[in-house]
C-alpha cells in the first residue's frame, strides 16, 4: 500500500511540475511581440536577387512573422528578374510585404522604382529618391536609352498594373517611364506613389501599424491585411549559401571572367595534361555557365556527377590527388547550389548551412587523405619476398618438424627449422610458407643474377690489372 501511494505521490508532482512550466510558458508566448523580416536590396537586381527574395518570402511565411520589410537602395537591374519580382509579390497572399527606401541617400531608380510600388505599403526616408525608369541597353558604347515604342509601352504597362493594384497614382506611370520622372520621400507621398515617410524600419514599423492594406483588381482582392507592426522586432534576413554564392557568379564581371579562365585552363590542361588544369577548367566552366544565366539545378546535378566520377577515377587510378580533390570541389559546389538547402523544403539556418558545407569539405579532405595513403601502400614492393635472406632471431629453442618462435625487426613470427636451434641464436629467412617462417642457421645461396655479376666485376678488375 505505501508503495502504491509513493507512486501516485511521485505522478501528482509530475504533473504538478509540468503545470507550472506550462502556466509560466503560455504568458511569455502571449507576452512576445511581433516580428518583421528585414530583407535588403543594395546592388544591381539580377537572378541572385530572385531567389533571395524568394527565399525571404518563404521565411516570412513560415516563421511566423507579421510582414517583410524590404529595404530598397538599388540602381536597377534585369526587367525580367523584375516582373518575375513583381509577380512574386502579388501571389504572396498572405505575408504583408512593406517596401523602404532607405537610408538617407539611398534611392531605388529604374527596376528599383518598378519594386517599390509593387509592394503592399511603401514608404522612403527623406533624402532619398526613386524614378528614371525608362529602360536601358548596355552595348559597346556604354549604356544606351530604349526608344522601341514596343518595349515601352510594355515597361509603361507593367508599373500602370502595379500602381493600379496597390491603389496609387497610375497618372505616374507613363511620368516614369517616358518622362523619366524623379520624386523625393515628400514628392512620392503626395503625389501617391508611396504612403509614408519614415527615417528608419522601426518607424517605417509604428506609422504602419493599423493601417488596412488591400491590393485589388476591378472587384478581385488578392490581399486584405491590417497591420499590427507596433514596436516589432526588425529581424535581419540571412539567404542560404546558394544565394550568396549565386549573388557573386552572378556579377558579369566575374561571369566572364570564369569563362576566359576555364577556357584557358581546358586548353592548357589538353596541351600539358597532368597537372589538373583540365578538370579544374571544367568546373569554373560550370560556373560560369550559372553566372551567365544557365539553370543552376541542372549544373549543380551536373557538378555533382562529375566529383562522383573524378573521385571514382582518384580511387581506380594511383595519381597524385588531383583527381580527388577535383571531384570533393565539385561535389562541395553542388551541394551549395542544390535545392534541398533552400526554404521551405528543408529549411536551415544559413550558418548551419555553412556549417554544414564546411563539414562536408572537412571529410572529403579526409576521405582523399585515406585515399592517397591506399595508394601508397598499393605502389610499396612485397614485404614477403623481401624477407628471404634477412636475419631474425630465436626466440625459444626450435626443433625440427616444430614450431617456434623467431623475431624479425621487432615482430614476432611463427617459424620452423630442420635443425636444431637454441634459443637468441641467429638465423636466416630461407622462405615463406603463409604466415610461417622456414629458418636456418646458415645463410640462403645468392642469387645466380648476383653471382653472375659479381664474377663479371672479377673479371673485369684481373683484366685492368
Amino acid at each position: 500500500m505505501s508503495s502504491s501511494l509513493a507512486r501516485w505521490a511521485r505522478v501528482g508532482l509530475i504533473l504538478a511540475f509540468a503545470t507550472i512550466v506550462l502556466a509560466a510558458a503560455l504568458p511569455a508566448a502571449r507576452a512576445q511581440g511581433p516580428r518583421i523580416l528585414l530583407a535588403v536590396v543594395d546592388g544591381a537586381i539580377d537572378r541572385s536577387t530572385v531567389d533571395y527574395l524568394q527565399e525571404a518570402i518563404d521565411e516570412a511565411r513560415g516563421g511566423g512573422y507579421a510582414a517583410l520589410m524590404i529595404r530598397f537602395d538599388t540602381p536597377g537591374g534585369g526587367l525580367a528578374e523584375t516582373v518575375a519580382l513583381a509577380e512574386m509579390f502579388n501571389n504572396a497572399r498572405d505575408v504583408p510585404i512593406l517596401g523602404w527606401v532607405g537610408p538617407v541617400g539611398a534611392h531605388a531608380w529604374s527596376a528599383g522604382t518598378i519594386l517599390l510600388v509593387s509592394t503592399d505599403l511603401a514608404a522612403m526616408a527623406p533624402g532619398t529618391t526613386i524614378g528614371s525608369v525608362q529602360p536601358v541597353e548596355v552595348g559597346p558604347g556604354g549604356i544606351v536609352p530604349v526608344t522601341d515604342p514596343k518595349i515601352i509601352n510594355a515597361v509603361v504597362t507593367a508599373i500602370y498594373e502595379e500602381l493600379a493594384l496597390h491603389n496609387r497614382s497610375t497618372d505616374l506611370a507613363a511620368r516614369f517611364v517616358v518622362d523619366n520622372l524623379n520624386l523625393n520621400a515628400t514628392q512620392a507621398q503626395s503625389l501617391r506613389a508611396t504612403e509614408l515617410v519614415a527615417a528608419s524600419p522601426q518607424e517605417f514599423a509604428t506609422l504602419a501599424d493599423g493601417r488596412r492594406v488591400v491590393v485589388q483588381s476591378n472587384a478581385t482582392v488578392y490581399k486584405d491585411f491590417t497591420l499590427h507592426t507596433a514596436g516589432a522586432e526588425i529581424v535581419t534576413f540571412s539567404s542560404s549559401a546558394r544565394v550568396r554564392l549565386l549573388e557573386i557568379l552572378s556579377d558579369p564581371l566575374v561571369a566572364s571572367l570564369l569563362l576566359i579562365l576555364g577556357i584557358y585552363l581546358v586548353i592548357f590542361g589538353i596541351s600539358a595534361p597532368g597537372h589538373g588544369a583540365e578538370i579544374a577548367g571544367i568546373i569554373i566552366l560550370l560556373l560560369a555557365l550559372i553566372g551567365l544565366g544557365f539553370s543552376v539545378d541542372p549544373i549543380a546535378l551536373l557538378l555533382f556527377i562529375v566529383g562522383v566520377i573524378l573521385i571514382i577515377i582518384e580511387i581506380k587510378t594511383p595519381g597524385f590527388g588531383v583527381f580527388g580533390i577535383g571531384g570533393i570541389i565539385a561535389i562541395v559546389l553542388a551541394a551549395a547550389f542544390l535545392a534541398p538547402l533552400r526554404p521551405p523544403r528543408f529549411v536551415v539556418s544559413p550558418d548551419y548551412q555553412i556549417f554544414f558545407l564546411a563539414s562536408f569539405l572537412f571529410f572529403g579532405g579526409f576521405l582523399l587523405f585515406a585515399m592517397f595513403k591506399v595508394q601508397q601502400i598499393r605502389r610499396r614492393a612485397p614485404i614477403v619476398g623481401m624477407m628471404i635472406g634477412q636475419p631474425a632471431t630465436v626466440v625459444e629453442g626450435l626443433r625440427p618438424g616444430e614450431k617456434g618462435y623467431v623475431r624479425h625487426r621487432g615482430e614476432l613470427w611463427q617459424a620452423t627449422a630442420a635443425e636444431t636451434l637454441s634459443a637468441e641464436s641467429k638465423v636466416y629467412i630461407q622462405g615463406v610458407d603463409g604466415i610461417v617462417l622456414r629458418v636456418s642457421s646458415a645463410p640462403p645461396p645468392a642469387p645466380a643474377s648476383s653471382l653472375l655479376r659479381r664474377r663479371f666485376a672479377f673479371l673485369l678488375r684481373r683484366k685492368a690489372a
